[in-house]
């Protein structure tokens, strides 16, 4: 059996709680149980939370691989900086995925909600007294849009928490996707960004 890893060595081997799945089966029972709802968002939102942890231990792993490589264009940081280069266009991407799959979720309950609210509105009948009424689900949709301001605010914390660290980095231009969700985060806006491929 092997020793466990040791010293800095420790550090990248710790493991992040487990990243959310890249596919969640949600239907509208999930949009209309906010707590399930917010569970499935905060576990997406795990990556932004950490995003200086993460940051900080990737940076430290590429030092400490500076230092023990001996090679001629390591001695002069060009290993260093591709490295640095790949650790962020690495988490660009990891960012990208989580803001795509919660607003996926943010977009697919708030529209679920709203048709529901307005099918009500539009029917003549009564609904029966156990169903749900439609100021409920009006505050609902409230809820749903708030969740959209938070989800605005937490990607220009993070895109500025991911440029401290990777001054340089920016989407290149022939990557439409990553700079419309780039500048989406960064001028804090609400909205979808364009799917990802």
């Amino acid at each position: 059996m092997p020793a466990p890893p040791f010293g800095t060595a420790s550090a990248y081997s710790d493991s992040f709680p487990a990243p959310p799945p890249k596919q969640v089966t949600v239907t509208a029972e999930t949009c209309f149980n906010l707590s399930v709802f917010r569970d499935i968002v905060r576990q997406y939102r795990k990556l932004d939370d950490q995003i200086i942890t993460r940051l900080n231990r990737a940076q430290a792993e590429l030092r400490d691989q500076s230092r023990s490589s001996s090679g001629s264009s390591s001695r002069h940081g060009v290993a260093l900086l591709d490295g640095a280069e790949g650790m962020c266009a690495r988490l660009w991407g990891e960012m990208m995925a989580g803001w795509a799959h919660r607003q996926t979720l943010l977009t697919f309950c708030g529209q679920t909600v709203q048709a529901s609210v307005d099918g009500k509105r539009d029917s003549s009948t009564p609904s029966p007294h156990w169903e749900r009424g439609v100021k409920e689900e009006e505050v609902l949709v409230d809820q749903l849009v708030s969740e959209e301001s938070v989800e605005a605010i937490i990607r220009k914390r993070t895109l500025d928490a991911f440029k401290t660290r990777c001054p340089f980095f920016t989407p290149s231009f022939a990557d439409s996707t990553g700079r419309a969700w780039w500048d989406l985060a960064d001028r804090g806006l609400k909205g979808r960004g364009p799917e990802l491929s």
